[in-house]
């Protein structure tokens, strides 16, 4: 949960983990609908998801290299 305490840091670490929750459960609902147009929707929206992850983890390694 976000709150007044949560650090930017934490924040994204928090986005990280919600994504790839959403990519998994993306995943597998694409491997087990039965009509190929959802089919297709959910293998989009994970691949979304993966474009969502490069970039928090982008954020993740930028503030970090810049605390060094």
């Amino acid at each position: 949960m976000i709150d007044d305490s949560t650090t930017p840091q934490e924040a994204v670490r928090l986005a990280l983990e919600r994504e790839k929750n959403a990519y998994d459960f993306y995943t597998k609902a694409a491997k087990i609908v039965k009509y190929p147009g959802t089919k297709q929707m959910f293998e989009f929206l994970a691949q979304e998801e993966t474009k969502h992850l490069k970039i928090l983890q982008a954020e993740l390694d930028k503030d970090y290299m810049q605390e060094m």
